[in-house]
C-alpha cells in the first residue's frame, strides 16, 4: 500500500510538533486493517460520512444512514453498504465512476468515538454480485452497492464529540422547522 501521507502531512507535524506523538500512534497501531474493536464500532452504527472526488480533484461529503448495519464489516479490510436512493444527484456514485477514491468517518457519540476509514470503492450494479451481499440489507430498497477495501484506518480524537451529543440531547422538538428543506431550497 502506498502511504496515506504526503509532505503537506510532514509540514503541518513539523510546524505544530507534532512528529513525537503521530509516529506514537502510527508505530503502535496497524493502520492497515481494521481491529476487533473498529468491528464492534462499526457493526453498531446507523450512520457515517462519506467523502468521494471527481477525477479534477473537486470533493464531495455525503450523509449516508439507515438501521444498525448500515456499512457492513465484511472482513478486517472490506465493507460494505447499500447506495439508497436520495434526491436523485447521485454525487458519490457520479465521482466513482471516475475515480475509486474514497474517505468515509464512522462517529459514536454514545461511545465518544470516531474512525478515519480511507480506500478504494467498487460499485456493484449487477445482481450476480450483488447477491452474495444482499442478505445484509435486507429491509433496504437498493440497486447498487459499494464495497470499500480499506486502506488506511485510524481512531480520531474524541475531542468535541460530546458537545455534539448534548447539542443532539438539549434538541427540542418543537423548534424544528417543517420546511426548512423547501426554504434551503429558496422554494418558500
Amino acid at each position: 500500500m502506498q502511504t496515506p501521507f504526503h509532505k503537506g502531512h510532514e509540514k503541518a507535524r513539523k510546524r505544530y510538533r507534532t512528529q513525537h506523538s503521530a509516529d506514537y500512534w502510527l508505530d503502535l497501531l496497524d493502520t492497515t486493517r481494521l481491529n476487533l474493536e473498529m468491528i464492534k464500532l462499526i457493526e453498531n452504527i446507523e450512520y457515517f460520512f462519506i467523502s468521494t472526488a471527481s477525477l479534477e480533484g473537486a470533493p464531495n461529503l455525503n450523509f449516508k444512514g439507515g438501521n444498525r448495519g448500515i456499512l457492513h464489516v465484511v472482513d478486517d479490510r472490506r465493507l460494505v453498504f447499500p447506495e439508497l436512493a436520495g434526491n436523485g444527484i447521485l454525487h458519490s456514485l457520479g465521482d466513482l465512476e471516475e475515480n475509486d477514491k474514497v474517505s468515509l468517518l464512522v462517529i459514536d457519540f454514545n461511545q465518544q468515538a470516531r474512525l478515519k476509514i480511507s480506500g478504494r470503492a467498487t460499485v456493484l450494479y449487477e445482481d450476480l454480485y450483488i447477491h452474495p451481499y444482499s442478505a445484509y440489507f435486507q429491509g433496504y430498497d437498493f440497486h447498487s452497492l459499494i464495497v470499500i477495501d480499506i486502506d488506511y484506518v485510524i481512531p480520531n480524537c474524541p475531542k468535541y464529540i460530546s458537545k455534539v451529543r448534548e447539542s443532539i440531547l438539549d434538541f427540542d422538538p418543537k423548534s424544528r422547522d417543517a420546511k426548512i428543506i423547501q426554504k434551503l431550497c429558496g422554494l418558500s
